[in-house]
């Protein structure tokens, strides 16, 4: 017998530590940008597909705004001043984040309706109110619609942040602040 059964035993422990170390640190490395410093990890809520599909900033500086889940789709919109969770919708189907906008005063958020529908919902963030409306009453008016990837991560407009859906679990979004020189 080349080990005794007490050798192997500890073999075995070693092992298992040195697998979970690693696994550590594999782990870790998602938590990391260069330049930057992971500050929160932000939890959605619970829905029946966690799963953050896609992500945009808000034109004027106030919200993260995120789609979870497909049907119905949550709307979420975080506060970039706390990272806390200010406002959640939700929409009846799937759509594109990217054909979606804001109004000049920021007070309706426009969601596409369809994919080759004219018709937007709106979404009045001051009352809650969701409507339906057509193309020719939104601020951008009747544009065609451009196909577009969905984003999975971005920065704010002055860098400062840098925003991720983690990718070993695409229900929580990743928030690293840039690095003070």
């Amino acid at each position: 017998m080349l080990f005794s059964k007490n050798q192997k035993n500890i073999i075995a422990r070693i092992f298992l530590l040195g697998c979970l170390l690693l696994l550590s640190s594999v782990g870790y490395g998602q938590y990391e940008k260069e330049g930057y410093t992971f500050i929160q990890k932000i939890k959605t809520p619970r829905s029946r597909k966690p799963e953050v599909n896609e992500m945009m900033l808000d034109p004027h500086g106030r919200f993260l705004i995120l789609t979870v889940s497909s049907n119905p789709t949550h709307v979420l919109f975080y506060r970039l001043s706390d990272w806390e969770l200010y406002k959640e919708y939700m929409i009846p189907e799937w759509f594109d984040l990217g054909n979606s906008f804001a109004d000049t005063e920021g007070r309706y958020f426009f969601v596409e309706y369809g994919r080759y529908s004219s018709k937007y919902r709106r979404i009045d963030l001051s009352t809650d109110k969701i409507d339906t409306v057509e193309c020719n009453v939104t601020p951008r008016g009747c544009l065609p619609k451009e196909p577009a990837l969905p984003k999975k991560e971005l920065y704010t407009i002055d860098k400062k942040y840098y925003i991720a859906i983690n990718k070993n679990n695409s229900r929580d979004v990743l928030v690293f602040k840039k690095n003070e020189d």
